[in-house]
């Protein structure tokens, strides 16, 4: 009996220990609800939070603000890309300067059709019409671009109706003394049309377009077996449209000669050019610079203009873009020489070895360019987006892109 009493009272002992650990601070004693269920959701606090991009500096940077003490920028714009409202306000940000691509070449302001049904009035007094100038030149004057005014006379985009007595693809061609009324008459009709209606908004023309071409049969360099200028007129053509340009171009108007691969042929430009400038009536030449990333731009640009501005020409980049390959590598060196070209030239322009009034990217963005497998421009486009390329950066120099050549 007293036995079963001492176990009763130790039973009794054991117990109230028990419950004075449970009501204790002790960390072993863990409830049922303190144990963390494998399935539950993190609350708020523990997600990590997506860190902020950090902004680019240059992101807010204007091309022609940057450059706006040494030249102009520009760009190339096709019809089918004026006055798209997702685009309007990245052009007008950063270009002072358009050039429409193809809309005030020959081709699309001679009206072949009019000078038949007007002969024999039209014979020396073609027709000619403006309609394809109204929707760029609209564009530029409502957003203040200024407009180069790109070609009154080019072997290519003009029908060889304009060279004969009945302005169809197979007559005869006219004589040169015809072909020089002609000749006065269009660009007089351009100019007067341009200047009336568009009052201050072209500030140069290029006059003739890539009439010079190696290796043809004219010891001077000219252009002969793909140009009826050369073959109605003669190899001096060019002076007469320039003298012509001069005599109709409102007052400040600048007047250029254009072409492509101007470092392979500058003594033949430079000696066939220096009579027209000797003469007042033109005033630069426009370097194109279709480049790739193995184009040498201190050769190929830099000291090829500074060679026509101690010549007496101003200069202008009038076409420029640079292909490369859709690769991280390849746009990265595009992205370098962009860099290399703005750094050297405007480099140039403040110590006054180059006398350069404009830079113009041919084309906005890369599946818009006449380039597109090359990827040339400084915009890249993505399903319904334009997004600024790296090459777009090396334009405004990020100092994260070298500016160096390879």
């Amino acid at each position: 009996m007293r036995t079963r009493k001492i176990l009763a009272f130790l039973c009794a002992l054991v117990l109230l220990v028990g419950l004075c650990a449970c009501d204790g601070d002790g960390d072993s004693a863990v409830t049922p609800t303190e144990v963390p269920s494998p399935t539950a959701e993190p609350t708020p606090t523990d997600i990590p939070a997506t860190p902020t991009p950090t902004p680019n500096p240059l992101d807010s940077v204007s091309i022609k603000d940057l450059y706006k003490n040494e030249f102009k920028v520009g760009v190339a714009l096709p019809d089918s890309i004026i006055g798209n409202v997702s685009l309007t306000e990245e052009i007008v940000y950063n270009f002072n300067s358009m050039t429409l691509e193809n809309e005030s070449k020959p081709a699309y302001l001679l009206d072949v059709t009019g000078c038949q049904r007007g002969l024999p009035d039209t014979y020396t007094e073609p027709k000619v019409k403006f309609d394809s100038l109204k929707k760029g030149f609209d564009f530029a004057q409502k957003n203040g671009l200024s407009v180069r005014f790109h070609t009154l006379l080019w072997h290519e985009q003009t029908p060889r109706s304009f060279f004969t007595e009945d302005y169809t693809q197979s007559g005869t061609l006219v004589s040169r003394e015809v072909m020089l009324k002609r000749m006065e008459s269009y660009i007089r009709q351009v100019m007067t049309y341009v200047s009336e209606t568009y009052p201050g908004l072209v500030y140069c023309y290029d006059v003739v377009n890539e009439a010079i071409n190696l290796g043809e049969t004219d010891p001077s360099g000219m252009r002969v077996k793909s140009s009826f200028w050369y073959q109605v007129v003669g190899p001096d053509f060019m002076e007469y449209a320039f003298a012509y340009a001069r005599k109709y171009a409102p007052e400040g108007v600048d007047l250029y000669y254009n072409d492509y691969n101007c470092y392979s042929k500058k003594r033949q430009i430079i000696n066939i050019l220096t009579p027209i400038l000797q003469a007042g009536n033109i005033d630069g030449i426009g370097m194109q610079c279709h480049l790739d990333t193995h184009s040498s731009v201190a050769r190929e640009v830099k000291e090829t203009a500074q060679e026509f501005t101690k010549a007496g020409f101003k200069v202008q980049i009038t076409e420029l873009d640079i292909g490369t390959t859709n690769t991280e590598s390849g746009f990265e060196i595009q992205a370098m020489k962009y860099k290399v070209l703005f750094t050297q030239i405007q480099k140039a322009k403040q110590e006054g070895t180059i006398d350069i009034d404009c830079i113009t990217i041919w084309g906005l963005h890369d599946r818009a360019s006449w380039r597109s497998t090359e990827y040339p421009l400084l915009y890249s486009w993505n399903g319904l987006k334009m997004s600024r390329k790296r090459a777009w950066y090396g334009v405004v120099q990020d100092p994260s892109i070298r500016a160096i050549e390879y």
